[in-house]
């Protein structure tokens, strides 16, 4: 089987997903969650001044910007190619719902000063998203290999 198009964007999109998840872990064991105190800035700054720690938050911030546009790419894609599709557009539509909480899930724990229990919803969503990005290319390489 060929994976192309929105195949390959979807299995891009969990993909993203699972760096990001690894991305959030790297930060929580260094204990580079509080080394950007502000949200969305860092330290005040769109770009901020590099230490180790601050690079690390930095850079799961900057990817979560590369996943969101790989979210809401597949999502568009799904809304307008696979209309007829329920299971696709709508693991496509709860990715995108998931994720923009978790968003604000990351934002909330940067302003409690990362209380655990914060810190561990946010791990347990971003493990809902990433499974909900699994299952739109799931049901996406499944509804087209059934002629559905």
């Amino acid at each position: 089987m060929k994976v192309e198009g929105f195949h390959a964007l979807s299995l891009v999109t969990a993909a993203s997903v699972y760096v990001l998840i690894v991305l959030g872990g790297v930060v929580t064991t260094t204990g580079s969650e509080l080394a950007c105190p502000d949200w969305p800035l860092c330290n005040g700054q769109i770009i901020p001044t590099f230490t180790t720690p601050v690079l690390i938050e930095y850079t799961h911030r900057v990817w979560t910007l590369v996943v969101a546009a790989l979210v809401v790419a597949t999502a568009v894609v799904a809304w307008n190619k696979y209309r007829w599709s329920n299971r696709i557009t709508k693991f496509a539509t709860l990715t995108l719902v998931l994720l923009w909480a978790q968003v604000i899930l990351g934002m909330l724990t940067v302003d409690t000063g990362a209380l655990p229990a914060v810190v561990t919803s946010h791990l347990a969503l971003a493990t809902l998203v990433f499974a909900s990005a699994l299952m739109t290319s799931s049901v996406s390489f499944i509804g087209t290999t059934r002629g559905q």
